[in-house]
C-alpha cells in the first residue's frame, strides 16, 4: 500500500500458478496474484472521530534522552510547542545521522528547500494490548511547515489516514495550536482530512509551527485494505499513525478518499524525529535510524528515530522479532522476523541485499544509512514504506518464487515511490508498473534470462492477456478508482511493465539505464508526473516515443 505490491493472498484473490525453475533452488510454484481481492464485507464502523478543544497541555521534552539504565517513573515524554520558527537555526544533525556520509548534505539542501519537519511523540497504551477493542495510541505532533507555493495559504490540511476504510482504524484530534494560538479545525473527506485554519494567511516562503494532540485506535485486524494499521498475530503495524500534511499541487490540497484497493498515500518528503513510548518488551522497527533509547519505567521504554528526507514514517513492533543483518554498498540491511520464520528471514536478507545492490548500480544510489525488511501479517504480498518494507508472513516458508518477487518489488519502491515520488492515487502506474518491471530486471540479473522470460510471461503477459480476452482491456494511465478491483492488478502490474519492456528493447540497455538514472537524478526527493518521465525518455533517447506510449499506456 501504500505502497504495496498488490499480489493478494486472500482466498477471494485471483492467482496464477505456474512452476518456474529458479536456478539451483528447484521447481517452485511462482504465483502471481496480480488481481485485487474482492472483499465484499464491510467492517464494523467505529464512531466518527471528533475534534475537541481542551486546555493546552503543559509539556516538555529533554533534548537528550537518558541511557537505557536510567529509569524514571514517567512514561510520557512531552514536547513544548513554539511560535518562533527559524529554519536556519534548527539543528540538522539528527537527520544527517540517518544518511550515508556522502549524502548528508542532502539534508541541508532539502531543509533549504523548506521541507516540513515533524517532531512526533506517540505512546502505545500497554493495557489496551490485552483487550479485543483495539490498541490505543496517544500522540503529539509538532511540525514546522513552510509555504512553498506561489500563493498565500489560509488553511493547511492534514491527512488522518486511519479514518480511511482501507485502514479501518480511528484517529481523533483533540487540540490544534498554530504558533501557540488555539484554532478550531474541521473534518472533511469522510473524516480523513483535517482542515486547520490559519490566524492569518501564510505567505510564500514563510514558515510556522503547528502542534496537534491526538488519539488513535488500532484495530485488531482489518477486513478491507491490507491489514497495515492493525494489531494482529502479535504484530503491531502502524502505517499512517500520525496526522500528516497533505500535498498541495496544481489542483490545490489533495485530499480525495481513495478506494480500499491500491495505494492511499501521496506525500511530500519531510524530515522526521519520532519518539515512541512502547512496552518495554517490544522490538521496534522504524523508518530512518534509531538515535536514542531510554528505559522510562519497568513497563515502558522510549525509542527516538530520525530520518533523512522521506515521504512517510512507519513503525512496526512485536516482542519476539529476531534480526539478522548485512552491509551492502555501505547500507546496513536488516531482516526482522518471528522466530519460527528464521529460514525465510535469512533468504529475505539475501534477496534484499542483491536487489538493493542491483538498483544502486542501475538506477542511482540509495542515500540512507539503513534499510529494513520485516515479516508482518499484511494481506498484501508486500508493502513499501520509506526505509522499511514489509513482506507477508505467510510466504516466508517459501524459497525464491513469490517471496523473492515481493522483496525485489518492494525494494525497488525505494526508488520509484520513495526517492522519486508520484501521486499513487491518480497515476499508480508511474510507480507500480515501473517497479514491477524493475523487479524483472532484478530477476534477470540474479537468476538469468530464462527465468526472466518466464517471469515476463507469468507476471505480465498472462494476466494481461486473460483480462484482454475477457473484454477488460483498459488504458494503463488512470487513477486507481478508474479500474474495477478485479482488473487493477492485471492492467497496472501486468500490462504496464510491458511498456517498459518494449521501451528497453527499442532503445537498448545502455540508453534505458541512462533513462532510469536521469529520471532518478532529476526527480530525487520530488514528485514526478507521467509527462516528466516521458520527457526524460525522449530527451535521453533523442526520439519521439508517442506511438509506444499510446500503444501501452494511454491507449487500449
Amino acid at each position: 500500500m501504500e505502497r504495496q505490491l498488490k499480489l493478494r493472498s486472500s482466498v477471494k484473490s485471483y492467482r496464477f500458478w505456474k512452476p518456474i525453475r529458479f536456478g539451483s533452488q528447484g521447481w517452485l510454484g511462482l504465483l502471481f496474484g496480480c488481481l485485487i481481492a474482492l472483499l465484499g464485507c464491510t467492517p464494523p464502523m467505529l464512531p466518527p472521530p471528533r475534534v475537541t478543544i481542551s486546555p493546552s497541555p503543559t509539556v516538555t521534552k529533554a533534548s537528550t534522552l537518558p541511557t537505557e539504565t536510567d529509569k524514571g517513573s514517567a512514561h510520557q515524554p512531552t514536547i513544548t510547542p513554539t511560535s518562533t520558527v527559524s529554519q536556519t537555526q534548527l539543528d540538522l544533525t539528527p537527520y544527517k545521522q540517518a544518511m550515508l556520509p556522502q549524502f548528508a548534505t542532502d539534508v541541508d539542501l532539502e531543509a533549504a528547500n523548506g521541507v516540513s519537519r515533524y517532531d512526533i511523540l506517540v505512546t502505545v497504551d500497554k493495557a489496551s494490548l490485552q483487550t479485543d477493542t483495539g490498541v490505543r495510541l496517544h500522540g503529539l505532533v509538532q511540525v514546522i511547515y513552510t509555504n512553498n507555493e506561489i500563493i498565500a495559504l489560509d488553511k493547511i490540511y492534514f491527512r488522518l489516514y486511519p479514518n480511511l476504510p482501507g485502514y479501518g482504524g480511528e484517529m481523533a484530534v483533540q487540540q490544534v495550536l498554530v504558533a501557540e494560538q488555539t484554532v478550531t479545525p474541521t473534518l472533511e473527506a469522510d473524516n480523513s482530512a483535517l482542515a486547520v485554519p490559519l490566524p492569518m494567511p501564510l505567505q510564500p516562503h514563510q514558515s510556522l509551527n503547528i502542534t496537534l494532540t491526538y488519539t488513535a485506535v488500532v484495530p485488531i485486524e482489518t477486513v478491507e485494505g491490507y491489514n497495515i494499521f492493525s494489531y494482529s498475530g502479535g504484530t503491531l503495524a502502524l502505517a499512517g499513525f500520525y496526522p500528516v500534511i497533505a500535498v498541495y499541487d496544481k489542483e490545490g490540497w489533495n485530499i480525495p478518499v481513495p478506494p480500499v484497493y491500491g495505494d492511499a498515500t501521496y506525500l511530500d518528503v519531510s524530515l522526521y524525529e519520532v519518539t515512541a513510548n512502547v512496552p518495554a518488551n517490544m522490538v521496534v522497527v522504524g523508518s530512518g535510524n534509531l538515535l536514542h533509547k531510554a528505559a522510562l519505567s519497568d513497563d515502558y521504554k522510549a525509542l527516538t528515530f530520525a530520518t533523512g528526507p522521506m515521504r512517510d514514517f512507519y513503525l512496526v513492533m512485536r516482542p519476539d522479532f529476531e534480526v539478522i543483518s548485512n552491509t551492502v554498498d555501505g547500507v546496513v540491511i536488516n531482516s526482522y522476523y518471528p522466530p519460527d520464520l528464521a529460514k525465510g528471514g535469512k533468504f529475505v536478507l539475501k534477496y534484499a541485499s542483491d536487489a538493493l545492490h542491483f538498483y544502486n548500480e542501475h538506477f542511482g544510489p540509495y542515500p540512507y544509512a539503513e534499510f529494513d525488511v520485516v515479516a508482518t501479517p499484511t494481506t498484501a504480498g508486500g508493502v513499501e514504506y520509506p526505509g522499511v518494507v514489509v513482506a507477508a508472513e505467510q510466504f516466508y516458508t517459501e524459497t525464491g518464487g513469490y517471496l523473492q518477487h515481493v522483496v525485489g518489488h518492494e525494494v525497488a519502491h525505494q526508488w520509484w515511490y520513495g526517492l522519486v515520488g508520484n501521486n499513487q492515487v491518480t497515476a499508480p502506474w508511474l510507480d507500480e508498473a515501473f517497479t514491477n518491471y524493475s523487479t524483472l530486471l532484478y530477476w534477470q540479473a540474479v537468476e538469468g534470462q530464462a527465468v526472466a522470460d518466464q517471469v515476463t510471461e507469468d507476471f505480465f503477459r498472462a494476466p494481461y492477456q486473460k483480462a484482454k480476452k475477457n473484454g477488460h482491456d483498459h488504458p494503463v494511465a488512470g487513477a486507481v478508482a478508474d479500474f474495477a478491483p478485479e482488473d487493477y492488478g492485471a492492467i497496472v502490474y501486468g500490462k504496464g511493465p510491458l511498456f517498459f519492456l518494449a521501451l528497453q528493447q527499442q532503445v537498448g540497455d545502455d540508453v534505458f539505464y541512462k533513462i532510469t538514472q536521469t529520471y532518478y537524478t532529476e526527480y530525487k526527493y520530488k514528485i514526478a508526473q507521467p509527462d516528466d518521465l516521458i520527457d526524460v525518455i525522449e530527451r535521453v533517447h533523442g526520439k519521439n516515443i508517442t506511438p509506444l506510449y499510446q500503444e501501452w499506456i494511454i491507449g487500449q
